[in-house]
């Protein structure tokens, strides 16, 4: 499988004269759906579990077991799309030094509903016994948008404000919901391991969040258009994204119609 960022070519001219950091989308759409479907299907349900359901169920198939598992409603798997894609962009290319790295999609309590608190978070530790201002905690929030565009919207203004609200508030709460997920998963050694983010007063680490707003290509110039400037220049630590892909919903759709057959 090809890295997924080779998909993507950074228009740099753009990205200087608008302070984003923007991707084009230049790959083959139906080779990154490929790409795509085992690592999504991963993001829902591991392979060690789907065989455990299998083994031990007299009527579930694989197939079903993985389709109980993803969102039927639209706007749902774009929502999730943007999720599970950051998370491999991420854990592959902007955070590759992240070790532990939460699969939330794992943990919804029903396909249609968002998974809890940030999008996306990922975290360093340098030493598992003991705690190093040099750990770090990487959160993503992550916005799609193919539909119609209202007046003055502005997906980049959507994700950075949910990239504010994780800096401010949602980043710590979800330290404890971690630890909760993985105690329940027997998985104690990650819970102990989550622990340690959770008194940043005390036992300080490098923090970095980040916004990202995945949009359909013709779109683009109406999004960077309408965002909020002033949003920006007050949290000039936050980087912003913007992936402009062509027929992004086809390429979602198409790919939520192949995960249930990895």
């Amino acid at each position: 499988m090809a890295n997924l960022i080779s998909y993507f070519t950074k228009n740099d001219a753009l990205s200087a004269s608008e302070g984003l950091e923007i991707y084009d989308f230049t790959g083959d759409s139906v080779a990154f759906t490929r790409d795509c479907v085992q690592r999504f299907r991963e993001a829902y349900i591991s392979d060690e579990k789907l065989g455990r359901i299998v083994a031990k169920s007299k009527k579930t198939t694989r197939k079903e077991a993985i389709e109980r598992r993803l969102p039927k409603l639209i706007q749902n798997m774009a929502g999730d799309f943007g999720e599970i894609l950051s998370y491999y962009l991420w854990t592959e290319t902007f955070a590759t030094d992240a070790n532990i790295r939460p699969q939330k999609m794992r943990w919804k309590e029903h396909p249609d509903m968002p998974s809890h608190l940030v999008d996306v978070i990922l975290l360093k530790r340098v030493d598992e016994d003991n705690a190093s201002p040099d750990d770090k905690m990487y959160t993503i929030e992550s916005k799609v948008w193919t539909s119609r565009m209202g007046r003055g919207h502005s997906s980049l203004t959507n994700a950075l404000h949910g990239a504010v609200k994780d800096r401010v508030e949602r980043a710590a709460k979800t330290i404890p919901y971690l630890v909760i997920q993985y105690e329940r998963d027997d998985e104690y050694d990650l819970a102990d391991q989550v622990q340690r983010f959770g008194d940043p007063v005390n036992d300080p680490y490098f923090k970095q969040h980040f916004a990202i707003a995945i949009v359909e290509s013709n779109q683009a110039s109406i999004h960077i258009g309408n965002f909020d400037k002033a949003l920006q220049a007050a949290n000039a630590n936050i980087p912003v994204y913007l992936l402009p892909i062509a027929n992004l919903k086809t390429i979602y759709k198409t790919l939520f119609l192949d995960i249930p057959n990895n």
